[in-house]
């Protein structure tokens, strides 16, 4: 992506009569929650530098740069925390990224099967871990292809049309909404199993569930639809070969502009953080004090083994959707208090954003393990998990050892044709000789 000088010198020197933020240009600050912070951190101590550099390296002293001038190919910030960074990207995010995709897989197959004879909840774990998916393709994915690749692939995809941007923004912020509140219902899910488990068979119904998440899906429908009107791909001109490319705020209306960047960051961190962590904890805390204080109602497991096919595994799915609660609930605390510190200081230059960038590379390696690990739990502490898995295992080997004796078979009757071809062949040729 090329850079034109007439935008550093904004992020350098901003007017302050610009009633509109200009959009963010820097791709490496794209993501980042201090966008404007990290903006002039790179041009201060990376591009400005460099471009000095270059200038001399060239005999040219001083800048005399004009507004069109484009800049490309400047270095990374290198060295403390930048250095952590680009290690964890480089080798700790594929280990994510196999673990929430290939290991995770099996696991949705497995509890979408079980939401018919086990819990209904295990729908919503099956939902969760498909958005987890999607979450650490787009986000943890696309932070090591930038690594690796140097390349944005979430900027190579809006960038390809205005629909592309506008369904891209809506999509990725409808998935961030909607994974946080499938967590809150299977805490509550939970909630209703241990502080009335007689309750289950009619409260934590597969139909239930369904109409749940249609409900969840249609209001956050809803509170994203601004992103078709308000977020559009503009074009500029850099050469006539190249133009380039931005995904941003575009609506012209005054209203609506003020409502995108003063209220929207604000009903993102109570609809995306804080009301999620809020609810996870509260019935959190009344499942502990339930528990402490021995009110927790005992189940009746004959009464639930004419409801429920396999109650074993409904205790197994209990435990391990709890401890899920739990990490979110964890996870969730920190990201609140992150967003807390973002939303006070968004527009501060005092800020230390060294430290603010240590804070973020330590949550974004919390949270993507939350949504990676996640199948590992099921592997070790659900044994119908195990079985399953073993299951397809023997099956897939019992497959491919049909197949390998089919084409052995296979190839010993072509061999048996070809040896019985030759041998008539030397017969006629024996027979003309005499």
């Amino acid at each position: 992506m090329t850079i034109f000088w007439k935008d550093i010198n904004l992020i350098l020197n901003p007017d302050p009569e610009l009633t509109r933020l200009p959009p963010v240009v820097i791709p490496q600050c794209q993501k980042d929650l201090f966008k404007r912070t990290c903006e002039k951190v790179w041009a201060e101590q990376v591009i400005l530098p460099w471009l000095q550099k270059e200038m001399q390296d060239n005999e040219t002293y001083g800048l005399g740069l004009s507004d069109s001038y484009q800049i490309d190919g400047y270095p990374s910030l290198e060295g403390g925390i930048y250095d952590v960074e680009a290690a964890v990207e480089t080798f700790v995010y594929p280990v994510f990224l196999f673990c929430g995709t290939v290991l995770t897989l099996p696991l949705v197959v497995l509890l979408y099967r079980c939401s018919y004879a086990v819990w209904s909840s295990c729908f919503f774990l099956a939902v969760t871990l498909i958005l987890d998916m999607v979450l650490l393709c787009v986000y943890c994915g696309n932070d090591w292809y930038i690594r690796i690749y140097k390349r944005n692939l979430s900027n190579d995809i809006i960038s390809i049309s205005n629909a592309s941007c506008k369904v891209y923004s809506f999509l990725s912020s409808f998935v961030q909404y909607l994974s946080p509140w499938v967590m809150v219902v299977i805490t509550v899910d939970v909630f209703i199993s241990m502080n009335h488990p007689n309750r289950i068979y009619w409260m934590c119904t597969r139909e239930r569930a369904k109409a749940t998440l249609l409900l969840i899906v249609v209001l956050l429908t809803f509170i994203n639809l601004h992103f078709f009107w308000t977020v559009g791909l503009t074009e500029e001109n850099i050469d006539f070969f190249q133009v380039n490319r931005l995904c941003h705020l575009t609506y012209q209306d005054m209203t609506m502009e003020v409502f995108t960047q003063k209220v929207q960051p604000y009903i993102d961190f109570l609809f995306k953080h804080l009301i999620p962590f809020l609810v996870t904890s509260v019935f959190l805390c009344l499942i502990l004090s339930s528990t402490c204080r021995n009110r927790l109602q005992k189940f009746d497991i004959q009464h639930l083994k004419n409801y429920f096919l396999e109650v074993e595994a409904l205790f197994e799915m209990r435990l391990l959707a709890l401890i899920l609660s739990i990490w979110f609930a964890i996870i969730y605390m920190f990201q609140s208090l992150y967003e807390v510190l973002r939303l006070m200081f968004q527009g501060s230059e005092t800020i230390d954003y060294i430290a603010m960038k240590k804070v973020d590379v330590t949550l974004k390696l919390l949270f993507y393990s939350f949504l990676s690990c996640k199948c590992l739990l099921f592997y070790i502490l659900s044994a119908k998990t195990r079985r399953y898995m073993m299951g397809g295992a023997i099956t897939v080997n019992r497959a491919l050892t049909k197949r390998s004796q089919e084409y052995k078979l296979a190839q010993q009757s072509q061999n048996l044709i070809q040896e019985s071809n030759d041998n008539e062949d030397s017969g006629v040729k024996l027979s003309t000789e005499v």
